[in-house]
């Protein structure tokens, strides 16, 4: 019952035809034209086109027809029941993030409560809670060591982000530009709102780009990155910052630097950036239908080959 309330068509303009196709019906049966043929007996022909009792083959021929015509331009108007509503996955923003994948990573030196975790764990679990919360936005992910990998495409499957990452084989060197530029190439073509990298290391590069030109080319991009460093609580710098490379990364394209010397201070860091990039929006929906033209569509051609059958088989008579 609900689904014969909510229907509707997707094109009904084409409804508009069916009154001209009645007058068209009507005007067929009072002003068709007489038919004759030239024979030199008509005793046979009286025969053959003999009045059958159901009616005039003529007009019943017209009546398929007609019907046929009705029921193709109903399929045209696109009948229809509405499924449901779904979300449209263009309205987020999109995000990269730059993961260091290299050996340094499985150190087990960064506290949760009372044991210590490898700088990996810790940065899986702020990965973890950040994508959860993040259903409308589309991810990928970079890992950079000594080359770049490309973890995972573009996608809002947050369960993927986290379950790639746990798999990574961990390499050697540290190409944290590499990484910042593969990451902008990710989203240099997005015409998302707002394009984010979020890039994390637990040391300085060591190979590849320069970070700070992979930074500018980044704000041509009109890439925003924030740069999170991992390390021991002892060499956090709290001074000077502005001579930090890493800093000047995140200060060039708009971004903020962060540092982090345990698992909680890396879970609050990701929650920052999370709050930060909150995009107020109109959550767009795309409506799903179940198409039914087939349902006049298919009855229709059943109805237009019958009437032919008809006229050469056993409604054929001559006038």
């Amino acid at each position: 019952m609900n689904g014969l309330m909510s229907f509707g068509f997707g094109q009904p303009w084409w409804l508009l035809l069916l009154p001209a196709l009645v007058w068209w019906f009507r005007r067929l049966g009072e002003n068709g034209p007489a038919a004759a043929i030239t024979h030199s007996s008509s005793g046979l022909l009286a025969r053959v086109g003999r009045k059958p009792s159901g009616g005039s083959p003529g007009r019943l021929l017209r009546a398929l027809l007609v019907a046929a015509l009705a029921l193709f331009i109903i399929a045209l108007a696109r009948p229809r029941v509405p499924q449901g509503e779904q979300d449209d996955p263009d309205t987020g923003i999109e995000i990269v993030l730059a993961v260091d994948v290299s050996g340094s990573m499985d150190a087990q030196d960064f506290p949760l409560g009372t044991k210590k975790i490898t700088r990996r764990e810790a940065l899986l679990k702020a990965i973890s809670e950040f994508v959860d919360g993040r259903g409308h936005d589309r991810i990928g992910m970079i890992g950079f060591a000594g080359n770049t990998y490309l973890l995972s495409p573009m996608t809002t499957d947050g369960n993927w982000i986290k379950e790639v990452y746990k798999l990574v084989v961990l390499k050697a060197s540290t190409a944290v530009g590499d990484g910042l530029l593969a990451s902008v190439r990710m989203l240099e073509e997005s015409q998302a709102p707002s394009k984010v990298v979020i890039l994390v290391t637990d040391g300085f590069n060591n190979a590849g780009s320069n970070p700070l030109d992979a930074a500018e080319y980044a704000r041509k991009k009109g890439v925003r990155v924030y740069v999170l460093v991992i390390m021991n609580t002892i060499h956090i710098q709290t001074t000077n910052l502005e001579k930090n490379p890493l800093a000047q990364v995140a200060t060039k394209t708009g971004g903020q630097y962060f540092q982090a010397g345990n698992t909680e201070a890396l879970i609050q860091i990701y929650q920052q950036i999370d709050r930060m990039e909150k995009r107020p929006f109109e959550q767009n929906k795309n409506m799903l239908y179940d198409e039914l033209f087939l349902w006049a569509l298919v009855p229709g051609a059943f109805l237009l080959l019958l009437r032919q059958i008809a006229a050469h088989t056993f409604w054929m008579r001559l006038p």
